[in-house]
């Protein structure tokens, strides 16, 4: 099977632009034969994304996956609803309470599972298994950050190579289970490399600071290491409630434990911190992004948000 050249607007795909959206995305192109537009977006922005869908046109079927529901886009979702849209989606992140019982009425299906043991693009795999079964092959590279084959994996480290700046002709190779290029294995070999630094990295014991609830806090600094990615092993190899990785001179990544769902709610939004102005945003009981969107010389950002964190953890 071959993907076509034309790219149908009649159909849709809104997806979360990290491993686990970028799966979805290649499920999504082998199953409408890449006769449709490919969205990125994320819970922030879905609402919006789906406005400015719906001004260009009205799409005979439309997917969203690898993102949350929320009210905000039940009138988005009435539109197309009312004009015979078919909507799929696809999602594992959790929903604001209700939000379910009033999307379901709305779409064609939804897949959900809530949880990370239940990634979006392995509910697509399983979902469309019955039409073809290497909808589940590429679902279960979904799992291969730590185990897998050797195709599973390498096609994660191809992924995450892509992460916030995924191409369409590599989710498409994926889609229609082509070789890889020589790029792709160039980058294979550089997040390979990146595995290992990540390895050392996590076998020493980490910095730790006490939160004001008791917590344990585990801060790293990785932000002049090119492609390390922590994530959630850093909860199997050190008992700590969270922790805080600075991932560039800008923007940092916090972590809740995912045994312990400690909520990080009361953090998302934008918040002052002296004369530096931080947003949060992410999945408030798995993972949150903070960015730095204005700061001053004279203040150190890296401390200053660690102090902050640690009076409202």
């Amino acid at each position: 099977m071959q993907p076509k050249e034309i790219n149908n607007k009649d159909v849709i795909l809104i997806t979360h632009g990290d491993v686990d959206g970028m799966v979805c995305a290649a499920q999504i192109l082998r199953r409408e034969k890449s006769n449709m537009e490919l969205v990125f977006s994320n819970a922030k922005f879905i609402h919006s994304k789906l406005y400015s869908v719906l001004q260009n046109n009205i799409p005979k079927r439309i997917y969203i996956t690898d993102i949350p529901a929320s009210i905000e886009v039940e009138q988005s979702l009435n539109i197309l609803f009312s004009k015979g849209s078919e909507v799929f989606w696809i999602d594992h992140h959790p929903w604001p309470e209700g939000v379910y019982d009033r999307i379901v009425k709305l779409c064609t299906e939804v897949v959900y599972k809530k949880g990370l043991e239940y990634p979006a693009g392995a509910l697509v795999g399983q979902w469309l298994k019955k039409e073809d079964p290497y909808y589940e092959q590429v679902g279960n590279i979904c799992y291969a950050y730590e185990k897998g084959t050797d195709w599973e994996r390498n096609w994660f480290r191809l992924l995450a190579s892509y992460v916030g700046k995924s191409e369409r002709e590599v989710l498409e190779r994926l889609a229609y289970n082509q070789d890889f290029t020589q790029t792709d294995l160039d980058r294979i070999e550089q997040q390979k490399e990146s595995e290992q630094i990540s390895e050392d990295i996590l076998f020493k014991q980490p910095e730790t600071v006490t939160v004001k609830s008791g917590k344990e806090m585990a801060i790293y600094d990785t932000s002049q290491m090119k492609g390390v990615y922590l994530g959630q092993k850093v909860f199997q190899h050190h008992n700590v409630d969270f922790c805080l990785t600075r991932i560039s001179e800008k923007k940092w990544w916090l972590a809740s434990n995912p045994t312990s769902k400690h909520s990080m709610k009361a953090l998302l939004g934008k918040h002052q911190l002296d004369n530096m102005t931080i947003t949060i945003a992410g999945r408030e009981n798995e993972l949150l992004s903070i960015e730095n969107v204005k700061n001053i010389d004279s203040i150190e950002p890296h401390k200053l948000i660690i102090s902050w964190l640690c009076d409202r953890l």
